[in-house]
């Protein structure tokens, strides 16, 4: 059984709040909501009072951004759980800062699902961080390619620059950045998620098991089979089927 968590929703729209207010209602019944808020003052105010473990945040306020009360909040232990609507850049951002999110409309299933990530992160004493908010900020302010990703792994979030990622190697449900310190750094995702998120113009996926990043590969060999050689000295296997697809991406055929 879980503990009741306490939560408070910001959106400048009434309609939204009572919809989610009624989607807790029916799919989150250890969630209480405390509060709601559909000013940049009010929210500020009511988070202070309230201080709940979980606050549900829409991005684009009338007044402002969900980023002005964080900046106006603080050091708070909260989860944050942003409310935004369906956009592919924002999704990115989302996944490279490792913060939940849920897309307007808002559909139960996908409700259910982050609030129950975010208390198991609650319930573990993880709290949305202010690294996670200014890189997530900071990619919408500026709309421009991120040059860094957040790594969720089973204790912390790690931020690597994407320039210091050799490779990626797939471990099962696991992901395993190789880096150019030679550190190496496990995430709690699979190769594909990664696949889907990472910046396609710097890396490129090989092999089943490997994502390259291409400023890391210091030649092509196409003897005994076609592999990368990477600037960490190893060699990685490219895929028959994937050989092809490389050369054209890479201009050479």
């Amino acid at each position: 059984m879980r503990k009741k968590i306490e939560a408070i929703i910001v959106d400048d729209d009434i309609n939204n709040i009572e919809l989610l207010n009624i989607y807790i209602k029916k799919c989150c019944p250890f969630v209480t909501v405390v509060g709601e808020a559909c000013s940049i003052d009010d929210a500020v105010t009511l988070i202070k009072e309230k201080k709940p473990k979980l606050l549900f945040l829409d991005i684009v306020l009338e007044e402002g951004t969900g980023f002005d009360i964080l900046e106006q909040l603080g050091n708070e232990d909260f989860k944050i759980i942003f409310v935004t609507s369906h956009d592919g850049f924002a999704v990115k951002a989302f996944k490279y800062s490792a913060i939940d999110y849920i897309l307007k409309p808002v559909q139960q299933e996908e409700l259910f699902h982050a609030v129950n990530k975010s208390l198991n992160d609650i319930e573990k004493d993880e709290y949305t961080n202010n690294q996670q908010i200014e890189l997530l900020s900071s990619s919408f302010n500026n709309q421009q390619a991120l040059n860094f990703i957040a790594v969720p792994s089973v204790n912390k979030i790690e931020f690597l620059k994407l320039k210091n990622i050799i490779y990626l190697k797939s471990d099962g449900r696991y992901t395993n950045f190789i880096l150019s310190n030679g550190k190496k750094v496990t995430a709690s995702r699979n190769l594909g998620e990664y696949e889907n998120i990472i910046d396609k113009s710097l890396f490129f996926r090989i092999h089943n098991s490997f994502i390259v990043n291409l400023s890391h590969v210091e030649k092509i060999s196409k003897t005994d089979g076609s592999y990368c050689k990477m600037t960490n000295n190893e060699s990685l296997p490219i895929a028959k089927r994937r050989q092809e697809s490389l050369s054209r991406f890479l201009r050479i055929k």
